[in-house]
């Protein structure tokens, strides 16, 4: 019997790396002394998101690797970390919500051109969208829970305020979908007065899956704040 333990995928080893990498370049510009580090966090995700072409779905694994990164990047500076935390996290939540809008504007290119969607490939890249914030808070929450100390607490202080104030991703992402909704609509309203009937099919099913689920979403949102204020 051969007790041998399984070969790791290749590629899963390259994921490891990669995070590894970003966990450790995200603690040296948090250890560093130098000004604003909401713009350095925000270069460093953005540049991540850009160089490794991860797609949408990868975010949530980005996101816990930089912020535990600038969470030990903190500590061994001592003093303040709420607010460390508070501006590292505006930088992620600031490249988040562009690589949403980037991720939209893409789509509804290759709609306007008449490339030919699957429907599940369409609603995928589409629910992708929906969830990001809903990555970005899991990720957070995830990351507190594998901390310990005085930053799995703050940590804690900016996962449940997050939850009340939103983010700047929530709203990127539904304005993106917004943006798909009305001008795939108006893409295939334009289609049917003489542009390619790709073109317009493809428009009015883009416009037709993000108008539900702006709808979803919009029902979603209403009984949170219900329950909130409950």
């Amino acid at each position: 019997m051969n007790d041998a333990p399984s070969p790791v995928p290749e590629t899963s080893i390259l994921e490891n790396a990669q995070l590894k990498q970003l966990h450790d370049a995200a603690a040296a510009v948090a250890a560093a002394s130098e000004p604003d580090l909401h713009e350095r966090v925000r270069e460093l995700t953005a540049r991540a998101l850009h160089e490794r072409r991860l797609a949408l779905q990868n975010i949530g694994e980005i996101v816990g690797a930089i912020t535990s990164g600038v969470g030990s990047g903190l500590a061994t500076r001592g003093g303040e970390m709420k607010a460390g935390l508070k501006q590292a996290w505006a930088g992620i939540d600031d490249a988040v919500g562009n690589a949403a809008q980037a991720a939209a504007y893409a789509l509804q290119e290759a709609a306007t051109q008449g490339k030919a969607f699957k429907d599940n490939e369409l609603k995928a890249s589409l629910e992708q969208l929906r969830d990001l914030e809903v990555q970005l808070f899991d990720s957070l929450k995830q990351t507190a829970n594998q901390s310990g100390g005085k930053l799995k607490e703050e940590l804690g202080y900016l996962s449940d305020h997050l939850k009340h104030s939103g983010s700047r991703t929530g709203e990127q992402a539904r304005e993106a979908l917004r943006q798909l909704a009305g001008g795939m609509k108006a893409g295939s309203e334009a289609g049917r007065a003489g542009l390619s009937e790709a073109v317009s099919t493809t428009a009015g099913r883009l416009s037709q899956v993000a108008s539900g689920m702006l709808a979803a979403l919009s029902d979603s949102l209403k009984r949170q704040s219900e329950r909130l204020r409950s």
